[in-house]
């Protein structure tokens, strides 16, 4: 075996923006915003020879898992070889085997990743009998977005299958690596392409900038740091009416879902011209849908509303607004900020006011498939994260319908105002679906609750 060599990289402000925004959680003892993790409940047979051996395959796939940090942010290294561990616990003999592998599963889904090591994926197996099990899974988020997340665990399973079978993992070679993805930005940076997006998001982003504000809602001063969340549920029926006035409107879910985000947040007090960030997972490049890589990044969709009479009107601008978006997310949302914000890209943990997010929700249902055992979703007990964006909207869309969620800096917003605007939401969206030609007029915030 030859010996681990490094090869360096360059970093990009997510990574730093993701280190500098951890290194605030830390400070004031709040749960890192570095770590996905995903756990299984596994009743049946299980071998952790071919995990381990799962494990070590799908390291030495993805070059992403082998990163480390040992300079700093700036400082990013690939090793060519990195060695994953299997911790295994037993809690079989304890009086309460279930309160201790959530203890113990907690745990282990809390614990840091050290900088400098590799690989940045953990695996814990906490075992309560020989045919109950728990598995924790947990990535670090420097490296690994929602969608890689999937990426993992489907090849993990595939593999654990393969190697349990004493077959070959068969998984296909990865084509197209982080590496390449790097060659692609770099060129596209210094070539004209980059010219004509910076000249779109130039004038679209005027007088805004590529950082959307949160305007109203502010929180006082003096509040400690800290995460507040809040959520709602539409039901199966009314999430249903939604989904088919998106479909009547050749819209989706996700641009009703916005158009009456950025209505509700004019009607709070926010004004008619509402920039919001969403979610990318930037997988439209061949061989970048096989790839485990930071890729995900921010859109801004700004939209000023003042012409449009009805919900249908807002509508049809915000669904013309996002699509011509799309059209030039080519340019990275970091490179953006640097031409367009640059004192704030001089401080990567500047928060963005508003986000909508409707994709990462529904990519953490991803199932571990071991074909011989029954694999269930285990709660992990953990207090949410500090998000980076000063509000943050999630959209989960499931067979019991549609939940609103918000995560949101409550050192920085108020609490009330998030729960005003998430009823203020679902008011929207149930009007809406009856009426789409609700005239904006008619729709009103919702009160302060008592």
């Amino acid at each position: 075996m030859s010996t681990p060599t490094s090869r360096a990289l360059p970093t990009l402000s997510y990574q730093e923006g993701r280190l500098r925004m951890d290194e605030i959680s830390r400070r004031e003892s709040l749960p890192s915003l570095r770590t996905i993790t995903q756990a299984y409940r596994i009743e049946g047979p299980f071998d952790p020879a071919a995990l381990r051996s799962a494990l070590r395959e799908v390291v030495g796939r993805h070059a992403a898992l082998r990163t480390t940090f040992t300079g700093g942010p700036h400082q990013q290294h690939v090793r060519d070889q990195a060695e994953p561990r299997l911790d295994e616990r037993s809690v079989a003999g304890e009086a309460d085997p279930e309160a201790a592998a959530v203890r113990a599963a907690r745990e282990a889904a809390l614990a840091p990743f050290a900088a400098d090591e590799a690989p940045r994926l953990r695996a814990t197996l906490i075992t309560l009998s020989e045919a109950d099990r728990v598995l924790v899974l947990a990535f670090d988020h420097l490296v690994v977005d929602a969608w890689s997340r999937g990426l993992v665990l489907e090849e993990l399973g595939a593999c654990y299958r393969a190697f349990r079978a004493g077959e070959a993992s068969g998984l296909p070679e990865v084509e197209y690596g982080y590496q390449d993805h790097i060659r692609d930005q770099q060129e596209l940076l210094t070539g004209p392409e980059y010219e004509r997006l910076l000249s779109y998001w130039s004038k679209t982003l005027d007088g805004t900038g590529a950082i959307p504000r949160l305007v109203t809602g502010r929180a006082g001063a003096g509040l400690p740091v800290d995460c507040g969340t809040a959520v709602v549920r539409m039901p199966a029926p009314l999430a249903d009416e939604v989904r088919a006035l998106a479909s009547r409107e050749r819209s989706t879910l996700f641009l009703v879902v916005l158009t009456a985000l950025q209505v509700a947040l004019r009607l709070h007090g926010g004004g008619s011209d509402q920039a919001t960030a969403v979610n990318l997972y930037n997988r439209d490049t061949l061989g970048t849908e096989r790839l485990v890589a930071p890729l995900a990044e921010l859109m801004v969709v700004r939209v000023d509303s003042a012409g449009a009479v009805t919900f249908r009107d807002a509508l049809r601008l915000v669904r013309d607004g996002t699509l011509d978006a799309q059209e030039h997310a080519g340019l990275p949302y970091p490179e953006l900020v640097k031409a367009l914000n640059p004192a704030e890209y001089a401080r990567p943990d500047a928060p963005v006011g508003v986000v909508l997010n409707m994709l990462y929700a529904e990519l953490l249902g991803g199932a571990f498939d071991t074909a011989d055992a029954t694999c269930t979703p285990f709660t992990v007990p953990q207090t949410a994260a500090r998000p980076r964006s000063e509000l943050m909207v999630v959209g989960s869309s499931g067979p019991d319908g549609l939940d609103l969620s918000a995560r949101y800096q409550s050192d920085r917003v108020d609490a009330g105002f998030v729960a005003r605007l998430l009823d203020t939401l679902v008011e929207i969206l149930t009007t809406a679906a009856r009426r789409p030609d609700v005239p904006l007029a008619e729709l009103a915030a919702a009160p302060v609750r008592p």
